[in-house]
């Protein structure tokens, strides 16, 4: 399932530049549906969500509470539906998250029986504070060669005693923010300087090549993340 997701990494990046696509929801057993214009891949969008108690894929932030959660699927032509959540702010700001990335939403709000929300899927999310906390703790996690799994296979059971660089962010996403996502902004960063640091390498899985590449050793996962703490203080509202 990684591997699509994966695969699919890009599909909602391609968006038109002149303002977030809106999307418009009508009420539908229970639900709200509608288009979100062309939101994937210049693709007709299709998002099918309900209100709900809470969001399940670990919290964003401390300082402020959803003043709403709402979750459910969204689709495309050429792509089946995936998970998505969305929390929103009084200010009808807040996140959706997808399987391919969390995206800002603005507007969110509910006239004339119809459901309206702008998303924003050329840019992902900026990391927060807790994201900041999931990268120091895997540092914590991942301390020493003993500790270090150099065979992942992006498997990360509960009774662990070694953990790859993919198992330790698991791991401190779980300790940190309640549940993992294998989207959320923490896991972006790292990912990212993992991509520059290796350029041209035909990787299949960016964080599990990088973890078992014989050349890789612990003061790279190190520096990996010392480098992510760094970014993420740099750009963290």
């Amino acid at each position: 399932m990684i591997s699509n997701m994966l695969a699919l990494a890009g599909f909602l990046t391609a968006v038109q530049a002149a303002a977030p696509p809106t999307c418009a929801l009508h009420p539908a057993e229970g639900k709200w549906e509608g288009s979100c214009g062309a939101l994937i891949e210049g693709q007709k969008t299709f998002l099918s969500i309900a209100h709900t108690a809470a969001i399940t894929s670990g919290v964003w932030r401390r300082a402020e509470t959803p003043s709403s959660v709402w979750s459910g699927t969204i689709a495309a032509e050429e792509y089946p539906p995936t998970p998505v959540e969305i929390e929103v702010y009084g200010d009808g700001s807040g996140a959706m998250r997808t399987l391919f990335g969390w995206f800002p939403v603005s507007h969110f709000a509910v006239a004339e029986n119809t459901l309206h929300l702008d998303v924003d899927s050329s840019h992902e999310m900026p990391p927060s504070g807790i994201d900041r906390e999931i990268v120091q703790r895997a540092t914590e996690i991942l301390s020493s060669e003993e500790v270090w799994n150099r065979a992942d296979d992006r498997q990360c059971p509960g009774d662990a005693t070694k953990w790859s660089i993919y198992c330790a962010m698991e791991k401190a996403t779980v300790e940190v923010a309640g549940a993992f996502h294998h989207r959320r902004p923490a896991l972006r960063v790292v990912r990212a300087i993992v991509d520059e640091r290796t350029a041209g390498r035909p990787y299949q899985h960016r964080l599990m090549d990088y973890n078992n590449d014989p050349t890789t050793h612990l003061a790279d996962v190190r520096s990996l993340f010392a480098e992510a703490l760094k970014r993420i203080d740099t750009a963290a509202p």
